[in-house]
């Protein structure tokens, strides 16, 4: 409404008061004031740049008219201090009078009036608030006292009257308001006639007062002295900003004030009989009979069509214009747009009032005595179809019924005729969002690959209204630069390729979106989300003082949204985003909302925060802050799993790029090493050395590489080095049971893997490959229970299902060994290689048919040369056929597989086509000339050709190269299942033996060989060694039935015979391809 009371900002001293005069008169002081002693200024300064003496206000209400008098006298104490003594004074002529009484300077004992030195005030017409539109007809009077040095006492003295006729006999008046500086004496009088009705109260902040009546006046009187500013408690609302105030008016009652005010409001909202405003409401009236579009329709034209200007010249401060010369001159304030939508929603039959509302003083507006400067603002009130609306006419494109939502004044004041009171302006908690926020990223390329990624923000309600506004004054490149620049500061991590705004008029909808590559911070294997972080590091204390036990002010009513979306490369559908991750509570008036899931390889996590009241009490501070800071630590982070591969795609960006520093080059290194790249990876490790020696992440994993790689005295060298670094470092025990375990060390490999467990509780690598060792080392047991832990962590790794498969097919435990299968390709639906290990279970239990499925599951996922290897070796001998077409076809796929000759090799000699196996032999051995395994196939075809000497060979050969137990185990079957060279076969077998002792697969063959030479005994021993060691080995079982039968001991052969087949219905078969028949 225009009239702001300036008593309560803060004090500026002499600088921006409300003083008002045509001119500036200069006069003596009113009869009426009385003299105040000034204070005697402190004897040595302080740090303040000035120090305010005294501040004298006195005031004499009349009816219709006030004057105010101000004394200051204030204390140069430093060179910033010299400002203060700008004498700059706004007023308005129509209305008030200023008369300076006295501007003088006190130097010691001098004292220079600057009035009287001829000094004179320079006035100029500035309107300061024209950048907000506004007009309010202000002069204003600047003088700058001259010769003002540091350490003078500057004295001035002047009085305001003024007098409205708009309030006619009214007077009111706010005083005392001594919040802001340090005050040496504060003084307060103000006097009435005893006849005129005036209202007093002053706030708990300062002492109780009561008009004093002497003859014809009424006088209240208050000083104090040292004065010092009142800070409200902190976080409280704005009601409790008030501090020191004494009130003053003549209203007896807000609906005093309503009837005032009301008539100005009928009067400007009288429409014409005829006209260009009457066109526009039979225009409405025309386009709809609905009374809600015909209250939308006039509030668009009045927002929309009539431009906002705030007019506070002479009477404007509180009489609205009219509306017929508001629509004829196209602009207005809140008063004159208010009486102009009154008008037309009458002449529409929409009942309708103005409300006077407060943009300061809302808060506690119900503590203030009615005065009308309270007020600086004006709406409408209608009521359509029996709902309450609060219009206003000077806001833009916020014309839609169902947008509306009651503003945040806290208190209006209807301007009627009759039984004015304030009505409660609170809105209720927002039921939908304002401000959504929707990221979008793609990272299914890899971690580490630029992602691509789409940001979008929806505004509704007045933050729409805002940034719609805010993008209209910008065009072309500054508005692409602008959003550019805000994008950048939002997110600094999206590199923008596009951007783009769009504004929906028909919902109110504001969008901003970003589109580019996000540079994914995956540091130490976690992504912190982005911008769903919930609680903050409150502080809800307070100092001791005045209102120390207020509630807390709440940012009212808000609602935010934040939705992250994440696309993941394989390996995250078991991922987690941590137990943290979701929150439902209301915390100090805010209600959290968060929840976050990993479903196929998709995060999502979805964030709400809304204000669900205005405050909350004191009572709930203490355990709101520790709980805002707990939720503060509970960031949601997105872990890496641990049996996460990169993408072929981050291989290529790392190889792409040149790394320059020690970090760099381990962090590739890591990237090389989990694809298989052994040799790129030791180089880059290697490169890190050098730049960075001695550093036992990189020795530690320089020396598993080296173990990867089979480079056993290299590995341990590193390793050593590693440990004598730091002996607790969880990758030097991981290579170390890996080296054991290649060794075929199995205890050793144990124990390195328990001591990498102890550092590292839930590594699924470490646990499934101590699994895969205890079972090497005959703890089928232990074994079982570390997979089924390792399987917890990581679903997909198919070889511990087919490990525990088959420890429960030694067993006996058919459906436990089957459920395997079945889980191993449930885990894993898309890996090829888990079908074909399924399939092969299948096929050991003969279920063919399911076995078949899943061959063709494997083919239809990716046709791979190893998947018809595996299936041609599961057809039975006589389907020769189908066995040359599978192996024909993986050859097809890669014609160098040694892998696919080398099986083809063993079929062609299984089909007695012992020239074309040596041929097929000698090109896998092109790919791998230091097989031991495949030159001791080849001289089994040699030896089955004919050619003992190019077999002798070939077995020396394998023999010289062969260095592990299970090399040398596999060179003894091939020739005990062929029948030749038995003898260097016994010696192969027990050659392996001192190696790993007693290992059953080692035993089953030596027993095999001792078989053959018609040892009996000695092979009947052998596989009961085999047999106590694994009681369900189908070959060591049949092996002895065929020793017992030769030997005369066709009941104990018989008893063999039965738990053989029931192990392996198919090992008679296989012992009658080798050439033993029971």
């Amino acid at each position: 409404m225009g009239r702001r009371i300036a008593a309560l900002a803060a004090m500026s001293v002499l600088s921006g008061a409300a003083w008002a005069a045509d001119k500036p008169v200069i006069a003596p002081a009113p009869a009426w004031v009385r003299p105040v002693p000034q204070p005697p200024a402190a004897a040595k300064a302080d740090e303040a740049p000035f120090r305010v003496l005294l501040s004298d206000q006195q005031v004499a209400l009349e009816p219709g008219r006030q004057t105010v008098y101000t004394d200051v006298a204030l204390k140069i104490q430093t060179t910033q201090g010299l400002e203060a003594g700008n004498v700059s004074l706004p007023w308005r002529p129509d209305t008030d009078v200023l008369t300076v009484h006295k501007l003088v300077i006190r130097r010691g004992a001098e004292t220079v009036d600057v009035l009287k030195s001829g000094q004179q005030f320079t006035v100029a017409r500035r309107e300061p608030n024209m950048e907000r539109a506004m007009l309010d007809g202000v002069l204003t009077a600047n003088i700058q006292p001259e010769g003002l040095q540091v350490g003078d006492v500057l004295e001035f003295a002047a009085s305001v009257s003024s007098a409205d006729p708009t309030l006619k006999a009214h007077a009111e008046h706010l005083g005392a308001a001594w919040n802001g500086v340090p005050i040496g004496r504060a003084h307060l009088r103000v006097q009435w006639p005893g006849d005129m009705p005036v209202r007093v109260r002053a706030t708990p902040a300062l002492p109780a007062i009561t008009p004093v009546k002497s003859g014809d006046l009424n006088t209240v009187e208050l000083t104090l002295d040292d004065v010092q500013p009142l800070a409200p408690p902190k976080g409280a609302p704005a009601r409790y900003a008030i501090g020191r105030l004494v009130e003053f008016t003549g209203f007896r009652s807000w609906s005093d004030l309503g009837a005032l005010m009301a008539p100005l409001y009928v009067k400007a909202s009288a429409m014409p009989a005829a006209g260009p405003l009457r066109v526009e409401i039979d225009r409405i009236r025309r386009s709809s009979a609905s009374p809600r579009a015909r209250v939308e329709a006039a509030l668009a034209l009045v927002q929309d069509r009539v431009r906002y200007v705030a007019l506070a010249m002479g009477t404007g401060g509180l009489v609205p214009a009219d509306a017929e010369e508001t629509w004829s001159r196209r602009y207005g304030d809140c008063k004159a747009k208010t009486a102009l939508l009154l008008g037309l929603l009458r002449e529409l039959g929409v009942e309708a009032e103005p409300v006077a509302v407060s943009t300061v003083f809302g808060d506690g507006l119900d503590q203030r005595l009615p005065m009308v400067g309270l007020f600086d603002h004006v709406l409408v009130r209608a009521v359509v179809s029996g709902r309450t609306y609060w219009l206003d006419g000077t806001r833009t494109g916020d014309n839609s019924l169902d947008r509306l939502k009651t503003p945040n004044f806290g208190w209006g004041l209807p301007l009627v005729p009759t039984r004015a009171a304030l009505v409660r302006m609170v809105p209720a908690p927002l039921d939908a969002p304002t401000q959504v926020t929707t990221i979008r990223i793609d990272a299914r390329a890899g971690l580490t690959v630029p992602a691509p990624a789409t940001v979008e923000k929806l505004f509704r309600g007045d933050e729409a209204l805002a940034v719609k506004l805010g993008l209209a004054n910008l065009t072309g490149e500054a508005r692409e630069r602008g959003l550019r620049e805000y994008w950048r500061d939002q997110y600094d991590f999206i590199d923008a390729e596009a951007v783009d705004a769009s504004f929906d008029p028909k919902t109110g909808e504001q969008r901003l979106t970003l589109k580019g590559k996000a540079r994914m911070d995956w540091k130490d294997g976690w992504y912190e989300t982005d911008g769903v972080g919930i609680g903050y590091k409150a502080d809800f204390s307070r100092d001791p003082g005045p209102h120390r036990d207020a509630p807390f002010a709440v940012a009212y009513p808000f609602y935010n949204k934040v939705v992250e979306t994440i696309l993941l490369p394989p390996g995250f559908d078991k991922a987690s985003a941590g137990s943290k991750a979701d929150v439902d509570r209301t915390v100090a008036g805010i209600h959290y909302r968060r929840n976050a899931s990993v479903t196929r390889d998709t995060f999502t996590i979805e964030m709400t925060e809304s204000s669900v009241a205005p405050e909350f009490p004191f009572a709930e501070a203490a355990s709101a802050q520790a709980t805002l800071r707990d939720l503060a630590d509970s960031t949601v982070y997105l872990r890496r799993p641990a049996a996460y591969r990169p993408t072929e795609a981050e291989v290529t960006v790392a190889m792409s790029a040149n790394p320059t520093t020690a970090e760099a080059l381990f962090e590739r290194g890591l990237m090389l090493m989990d694809r298989g790249r052994m040799d790129e990876a030791i180089s880059d490790f290697n490169r890190a050395d050098a730049l960075k020696p001695k550093h036992v992440w990189t020795l530690a994993n320089r020396g598993l590489a080296r173990v990867w790689k089979g480079d056993e005295v290299g590995a341990a060298r590193d390793l050593d080095a590693a440990a004598a670094l730091d002996g607790r470092n969880p990758v030097l025990f991981r290579a170390r049971g890996l080296l054991a375990a290649r060794q075929n060390r199995p205890k050793d490999a144990v124990a390195a893997f328990a001591t990498a467990l102890e550092i590292e509780p839930a590594n699924a690598f470490v646990l499934g490959h101590k699994a895969l060792a205890e079972r090497a080392a005959g703890n089928d047991d232990v074994s079982l229970r570390d997979a089924a832990a390792a399987l917890k962590l990581n679903p997909k790794w198919p070889d511990l299902y087919l490990m525990r498969a088959n420890i429960y097919r030694n067993r006996g435990a058919r459906d436990q060994a089957l459920a395997e299968a079945d889980a191993m390709t449930a885990a894993d639906p898309e890996n090829t290689y888990a079908f074909v290990a399924a399939a092969n279970v299948y096929s050991e239990f003969g279920r063919t048919d399911d076995a078949m499925r899943a061959y063709d599951r494997a083919l239809a996922i990716k046709p791979e040369p190893y998947i018809y290897i595996n299936r041609a070796m599961q057809w039975p001998r006589h389907e020769v056929a189908k066995k040359r077409n599978d192996f024909d076809a993986a050859l097809r796929l890669d014609p160098t597989s040694g892998d696919a000759l080398e099986a083809k090799a063993r079929f062609l000699a299984e089909t007695d086509d012992h020239a074309g196996a040596v041929a097929a032999y000698t090109a896998a051995l092109k790919a791998h000339p230091d097989d031991p395994i495949l030159l001791a196939e080849r001289g089994v075809a040699y030896a089955r050709k004919g050619d003992t000497a190019e077999a002798e060979r070939d077995f020396a050969a394998a023999r010289a190269k062969a260095v592990t137990a299970a090399a040398l185990n596999a060179i003894c079957w091939n020739k005990a299942t062929a029948g030749v060279s038995l003898e260097s076969a016994l010696a192969d077998c027990d050659g392996a033996l001192k190696k790993s002792p007693d290992a059953p697969a080692i035993l089953d063959s030596r027993g095999l060989v001792l078989l053959r030479l018609g040892r009996f005994d000695e092979a009947i021993a052998t596989y009961d060694r085999a047999l106590a060691k694994n009681p369900a080995m189908s070959t060591s079982l049949f092996g002895r039935a065929v020793a017992r039968a030769r030997k005369g001991d066709p009941r104990g052969s018989e008893a063999d015979l039965k738990k053989a087949l029931e192990a392996n219905a198919d090992v008679r078969d296989e012992f009658e391809g080798h050439g033993v028949r029971l």
